[in-house]
């Protein structure tokens, strides 16, 4: 063992002494106290582990481990070890940060403040507001980054910041997101570990995989954000809350709860402004007024024709192929020429849904791409 470590764990056991006891470091690392987990992080570091897999092996938010790692560079694992022990319990039970960290994913503009992302001090404020508790701008930042949601905050909060930094859209913090997906596949992480971390879909981040296998970063970065901005503001928002609230008989609809054809005309009428079913009711969820909402009907079960592991085996084996063995004029694999041969094998027209599934089984989803004939 290293002389260094050695020390490291000579400075830190009375520590872990009182804190850790009998604790399996895997199964119970998410309840370990920080020491042990602090522990953990510099030992991997001093045996020369990345950020990323220290962040995910340590169970530590990605900016504290590249901190910890500065502090025992500059000054050994001494520096690591004087850090305090911040020991204060949680003011806010699992429900409240539930509904925190369900505020921080939406846009600020649907609890009427302004802006695309957040800033520290709107959520000091909205923290205050909704459970009277008073965090620090530090302790803020360190719930958001332990969210997972640091994507979701807007630096640039003080008078002195940058005019373009403060002025900073939706397409600009997803493209930052795209490009810290790629350089973390690129470095090794798994992708359930990155679509964790960032909050984005392990579907989206496996293709995001084969983009940066194939052709690097840039082709990450390259993506062009889609969609579009919102377009009810802070007030019109605020007007549909009411309404919502309110009955719709009040409105001239027989009915004690909205429907989803309601919110749709009410909006149409009032704003000039139609919104699609689906966008009604990702509305009326950002608003959390679900229970205002009548229940949808209830979709008659199909039985799903399945798959089984011979027909899995083929798909693996055929998608690992050219396509022209199969009589496609083409180079590479597509959801829709999968759909195609996959129909002449079984006589099933399956969805392009249920195709990407099949091939996310049969391990091959990476080697479908989007390009077109």
């Amino acid at each position: 063992m290293p002389e260094i470590v050695y020390k490291y764990r000579q400075y830190q056991s009375d520590i872990t002494a009182k804190v850790l006891p009998q604790i399996t470091m895997r199964k119970h690392l998410d309840d370990a106290p920080l020491a042990r987990r602090r522990a953990l992080a510099a030992e991997l570091l001093l045996n020369g582990e990345g950020i990323s897999e220290v962040s995910r092996k340590a169970r530590l938010s990605l900016p504290t481990v590249s901190k910890y790692k500065i502090l025992i560079e500059k000054g050994g694992p001494e520096a690591l070890a004087r850090l305090r022990i911040n020991g204060n319990v949680p003011r806010l039970d699992d429900a409240s940060q539930s509904w925190l960290v369900s505020a921080i994913k939406h846009s600020p503009g649907l609890l009427g403040y302004p802006g695309p992302t957040w800033t520290i001090s709107q959520l000091r404020e909205l923290i205050f507001r909704r459970f009277g508790v008073q965090f620090s701008a530090s302790h803020v930042g360190h719930l958001v980054r332990g969210y997972g949601l640091a994507y979701r905050l807007t630096y640039s909060t003080s008078e002195k910041a940058s005019p373009a930094t403060g002025r900073k859209s939706p397409s600009d913090v997803y493209a930052a997101r795209r490009k810290i997906a790629a350089k973390m596949l690129l470095d090794g992480d798994s992708v359930e570990h990155v679509a964790k971390a960032l909050n984005i879909s392990v579907r989206t981040i496996t293709k995001y995989k084969s983009m940066v296998v194939a052709d690097g970063v840039e082709a990450v970065e390259q993506i062009k954000s889609s969609g579009r901005k919102a377009t009810l503001g802070p007030e019109a928002l605020e007007w549909l809350r009411a309404t919502l609230e309110g009955s719709p008989m009040a409105h001239g609809y027989q009915t004690e709860l909205w429907r989803n054809g309601d919110v749709q005309k009410l909006i149409n009428e009032k704003f000039g402004i139609y919104h699609s079913s689906g966008h009604v009711r990702t509305l009326v969820g950002k608003l959390g007024l679900e229970r205002r909402m009548r229940p949808p009907k209830q979709r008659t079960e199909k039985k799903h024709l399945t798959i089984n592991d011979e027909t899995l085996a083929w798909v693996a084996a055929t998608v690992r192929e050219s396509p022209r063995v199969h009589g496609i004029d083409a180079d590479h694999w597509t959801n829709g020429r999968l759909r195609t041969v996959l129909h002449r094998r079984v006589g099933v027209d399956y969805s392009r849904g249920y195709i990407w599934e099949i091939a996310t089984r049969a391990g091959v989803a990476d080697l479908l791409t989007k390009l077109r004939s």
